[in-house]
């Protein structure tokens, strides 16, 4: 599958509340500021019959306020994007649209960082959509070790995490953490991390989601070097990542492989039946 970015303009946008980095408030305070979470579109030539469209995200790490209290921002972006699919591809039914989740769907409205339950974020975009793929981030729980293992069974949840699931005629592959000490949440040994990664990359499933992703050529464009060197050793795939914010959403190595940086955005790929990407 190639992906295909005509803009980084997005076609709107979801305001939502953040804790910035820096300084305290008289009172110990963080101070919120608004932040405006961009909606891209593009395409993906020979996403098979299965699906018309997939949203891609990563990072949703904002809350937005609430009846009772703060809503996190992937439960709300899970709500408003039914309506964006209305004013932009209403042609696409929500049945054949998938939603690709890189991690990082937890925050806390007071302070930056945290670990949280995510299961409701993924279970509102499984409401509205198809079916929910992704990958935890270093900031995402799932409940006790028995809730976690209900969750993966519930229809529509596909949770990744060294392996390849197929999703109708798709395949898609993914590992869940960051590379760091073991013991912490969501960590993996280096070693452990890059062996999933190989098998993986050597598979060549349609799409590779990771949390941690490479780097690439531009001090912007920050990542894990061990991860782009194993990319470059590797066949060429597409790769989908957060936890590093780049400035350009999509980049290409010279061996091929296409890195979807997701970083607090949300992208929409329209399928491309005839399977030519527009622009090449």
């Amino acid at each position: 599958m190639r992906v295909h970015l005509p803009s980084e303009n997005p076609i709107t946008t979801l305001s939502y509340l953040n804790v910035p980095p820096g300084g305290r408030g008289p009172r110990g305070e963080r101070p919120l500021e608004q932040v405006e979470l961009p909606i891209l579109a593009g395409t993906i030539a020979e996403l098979n019959d299965d699906w018309d469209a997939l949203i891609l995200a990563s990072d949703l790490q904002g809350t937005l306020p609430g009846e009772d209290e703060p809503l996190l921002l992937g439960c709300a972006l899970a709500d408003y994007l039914p309506v964006v699919f209305e004013l932009y591809f209403s042609e696409i039914p929500l049945d054949r649209v998938g939603v690709l989740l890189c991690g990082d769907l937890y925050a806390r409205p007071d302070r930056r960082g945290g670990l949280g339950d995510v299961r409701h974020v993924w279970r509102a975009f499984n409401e509205h959509f198809a079916f929910v793929a992704g990958v935890a981030g270093n900031h995402d729980s799932f409940g006790t070790a028995d809730e976690f293992a209900a969750f993966q069974r519930e229809a529509g949840i596909y949770f990744l995490n060294g392996n390849i699931r197929k999703i109708g005629g798709m395949e898609v592959g993914g590992i869940s953490g960051v590379i760091g000490q073991p013991g912490k949440p969501n960590r993996v040994a280096e070693k452990d991390f890059l062996a999933q990664l190989k098998r993986i990359a050597l598979k060549q499933p349609d799409l590779v989601l990771l949390h941690e992703g490479p780097s690439h050529l531009s001090p912007e464009q920050m990542g894990n070097e061990q991860i782009s060197k194993m990319l470059a050793s590797s066949p060429k795939n597409t790769v989908c990542c957060g936890h590093n914010h780049w400035p350009v959403t999509l980049v290409e190595t010279p061996k091929g492989t296409q890195v979807l940086n997701l970083d607090a955005k949300c992208l929409i790929l329209v399928n491309e039946p005839d399977g030519t990407t527009k622009g090449t």
